[in-house]
């Protein structure tokens, strides 16, 4: 590449070093604007925002951020509270945000991606351990109580998955009764067979089934049964967002550690989504900066253990942000190396750049090079003419063609401007044809043949 632009620049043309120096000063630009984003002087404003009832939600955005302020990344968060999961994903379409942390069957914003999920939720029914039910074909006929939430969003979302699982089966929903109860009176309800079972969604281990355990032995003095679903795949092909699980034996704990075998149920997740035009490099950071906070949330926050990276074949069937696949498949790429990559990359573009305008330039100085010759031939054909026997006329033709010589070659609208050679040569032989005429055309005045 070298040597194309020193070629290039050797042939003087003020356009050509002008570029050059054009593209030199990009390249300089780009090299310490890479530098200034590496060192974390300049970094790219994110918002992110997160609904309300997510346990320990506010504290992960909490310790994100601060993670994000030591350890100095490209990135830098505000965090903005909504009112709702839906809210948090209806600004991320309207652009009002670049992150936000919503439920997966509730509200996914249509522009969202995948970065990290932060929660993941089972549908689990407990019975009474004497019941007779082992299905949810079994409520059909029956009163449930859903485990009533703190707010209204939620307990609306655990009863559209209660519908869509006995809608699978074939069951009405109106043949199952159901009323949300909250956590002090489910042990009751189930003592007093007002209901049949309670119907919970809550995570794996400490939280809100575990809690409902307890809480219906304490009333019965009897462990209670969980009861999943074995069609669990099948049936998450039919409720957007939701996805299969297996919730591992012991998940719960306690005296008699539940389940006793591995459950198969449906599952729900809490993401931590980006739009899908942010850069794959702010995402794999974002990604990045997830993994600090769950290893500095861990011996405080029971939300830490749920934290983990998104699966694109979990069943939910959506999609993963590559920035963020690329950091948890060790697969990122670091800005110095992608800025490398494309200085690299524009190097390669400059040579053969280079390399053609050299050549389109020797091409149009062949053709000027032609050019001249062609007047030269001409110009001598006309000295050999001027010392034959012609008349004034062709004289005066023939000075007019040597005019349009002279205009063509040394006029300032010159496009293909010739050397200093061939302008030479040129000169030489205008003036022999011009002599060539003069001497003819006093000839002919002087009665000469």
């Amino acid at each position: 590449m070298i040597q194309s632009v020193q070629l290039l620049l050797a042939r003087r043309s003020r356009w050509a070093k002008y570029l050059f120096f054009c593209l030199a000063i990009v390249l300089v630009i780009g090299g310490i604007a890479t530098l200034v984003l590496k060192a974390g002087l300049v970094r790219w404003p994110l918002k992110v925002t997160t609904g309300p009832y997510l346990e320990g939600g506010p504290v992960f955005i909490s310790t994100l951020t601060q993670v994000v302020a030591e350890e100095r990344p490209l990135v830098r968060l505000k965090p903005i509270k909504n009112d709702s999961l839906a809210a948090s994903a209806k600004a991320m379409e309207k652009g009002e945000t670049d992150l936000a942390v919503v439920r997966s069957d509730i509200a996914m914003p249509t522009n969202g991606l995948t970065i990290a999920i932060v929660r993941r939720d089972d549908l689990v029914l407990i019975v009474p351990g004497r019941s007779r039910i082992n299905s949810f074909q079994g409520l059909a006929g029956k009163d449930v109580a859903l485990l009533k939430s703190a707010l209204t969003e939620q307990d609306q979302g655990l009863e559209r998955l209660l519908d869509a699982v006995l809608g699978f089966y074939g069951i009405s929903p109106y043949q199952v009764r159901r009323e949300f109860l909250s956590m002090d009176e489910i042990g009751q309800a189930v003592a007093k067979k007002q209901v049949a079972g309670v119907l919970v969604l809550g995570p794996s281990g400490p939280g809100a089934i575990a809690n409902a355990i307890a809480a219906i032995t304490y009333a019965t003095n009897v462990s209670p049964r969980l009861i999943g679903d074995k069609q669990a795949a099948a049936i998450a092909k039919t409720i957007p967002g939701a996805e299969p699980n297996e919730i591992e034996v012991g998940a719960f704990g306690g005296a008699s550690p539940k389940p006793e075998e591995a459950l198969g149920t449906l599952a729900v997740t809490f993401r931590l989504v980006g739009r899908h035009s942010l850069p794959e490099y702010v995402a794999g950071e974002i990604a990045r900066m997830v993994s600090l906070a769950k290893a500095r949330l861990l011996s405080s926050s029971r939300l830490a253990v749920h934290i983990e990276a998104p699966d694109p074949e979990d069943g939910s069937g959506l999609p993963v942000h590559p920035g963020a696949a690329a950091f948890f498949n060790g697969e990122q790429t670091s800005l110095l190396d992608s800025a490398m990559g494309l200085l690299y990359l524009t190097s390669i573009l400059l040579g053969v750049f280079g390399s053609g305008l050299v050549w389109l330039f020797g091409t149009w100085r062949s053709q000027a090079s032609n050019e001249g010759q062609g007047d030269i031939d001409r110009l001598i054909a006309i000295m050999c003419e001027g010392r034959r026997g012609i008349d004034l006329e062709a004289i005066d033709r023939l000075e007019d063609e040597i005019d349009e010589v002279v205009a063509r070659s040394f006029g300032q609208g010159k496009a293909k401007p010739l050397d200093v050679g061939q302008l030479n040569v040129l000169s030489v032989v205008i003036g022999q044809a011009r002599q060539a005429l003069d001497t003819r055309r006093k000839a002919i005045q002087t009665g000469e043949p």
